[in-house]
């Protein structure tokens, strides 16, 4: 009896030992299943809506270059649109002192001066230009023919424009100039005197640039001024025979002068700037 009670209390304490490693190795199961199953979610936060009345926010330009012009906002003044670009144009007419009659009135001859403008950043430019003129005819009377009076006319002008202040379409400003000039021609035919001349005249113009951004075309500008300039002409009148005359003129004025129409002529330039 005793052998049987042992044997069943050796049989029951394996089950539970069994039963206690079968539980220990399904919870083991699972823990290693929750851990290899587990997920992060992450919720990224929803910005809520800009008022209806808010600015938009600057768009990104990224980085520029160094010596590199930024582009302009779209609200830029035009001016701020056509530095780094060339600007080509007519710059004025210039005169040259060419001859003098035996009253010592002075006769003078213009040349229509085109250039170029480069602005190096928003205040300070450059400007250079040359003006020319080759002119010559003959009138006939039968069979006789008469040489007119031609010209010969070089200038080379120089410019440092400087952009002082403006708004939206124009810029005000004030440039520092020179002008020099070569001239020649032949009185009379062939017969007269050679006349020979030489300018120089150094001075200021103050004005505005207009450029037409209110109709769309932004490099299209219309600039007009006047100016204070100190201005030397020397005349040589070389006759085929005899002694040569030499005429030396100096004036300090301003460049409008003696004909209200010279302000269109001589104090207006236009400009079309260029990508």
């Amino acid at each position: 009896m005793k052998s049987v009670n042992f044997g069943i209390l050796v049989g029951f304490a394996g089950l539970t030992a069994a039963g206690m490693a079968f539980t220990q190795s399904a919870a083991a199961q699972t823990a290693a299943a929750t851990t290899t199953t587990r997920t992060t979610t992450t919720t990224t936060p929803v910005a809520s809506p800009a008022p209806a009345g808010a600015s938009p926010a600057p768009a990104q330009t990224g980085m520029t270059l160094p010596g590199a012009t930024p582009e302009p906002a779209a609200d830029a003044a035009d001016h701020a649109s056509v530095v780094g670009h060339f600007g080509i144009g007519y710059m004025g007419r210039r005169s040259i002192v060419i001859d003098a009659d035996a009253a010592g009135a002075l006769a003078t001859v213009d040349a229509p001066v085109v250039g170029v403008r480069y602005w190096l950043n928003p205040l300070l430019g450059i400007d250079a230009g040359l003006g020319m003129l080759l002119s010559s005819g003959s009138t006939t009377t039968g069979n006789v023919s008469t040489d007119l009076q031609g010209y010969t006319v070089f200038i080379v002008h120089g410019g440092v424009p400087l952009a002082l202040a403006g708004s939206k379409h124009f810029s005000f400003q004030v440039v520092p100039e020179l002008n020099l000039g070569f001239s020649s021609s032949k009185r009379g035919g062939a017969g007269g005197p050679d006349l020979s001349g030489f300018h120089l005249d150094l001075g200021a113009r103050a004005g505005t640039e207009i450029q037409f951004g209110f109709i769309g075309i932004p490099e299209l500008s219309l600039q007009a001024g006047v100016g204070l300039a100190l201005a030397y002409d020397h005349v040589k009148i070389s006759p085929p025979m005899g002694a040569a005359t030499t005429i030396g003129h100096t004036e300090l004025g301003t460049s409008v002068g003696d004909n209200p129409w010279n302000i269109f002529t001589g104090n207006i330039a236009a400009l079309y700037y260029f990508d």
